[in-house]
């Protein structure tokens, strides 16, 4: 069973608005590359809020 997801507050470095994880949907749709990448779309400016950036994937040896 999945614990209900917290609520983190974030603010957009482009225009300071404040939004909660809880609502707004990701940007990143968990593809086939996951490396645990988190990003939101501010939804006053619409810019790119990076929590976590896209991790180069390396490979194996």
């Amino acid at each position: 069973m999945f614990a209900p997801k917290k609520e983190k507050i974030y603010t957009c470095s482009n225009c300071n608005f404040q939004f909660s994880n809880l609502d707004v949907p990701r940007s990143c749709s968990n593809c086939f590359a996951c490396t645990g990448c988190e990003i939101y779309i501010c939804p006053d400016c619409g810019e790119e809020v990076v929590i976590k950036a896209v991790k180069k994937r390396t490979v194996g040896t």
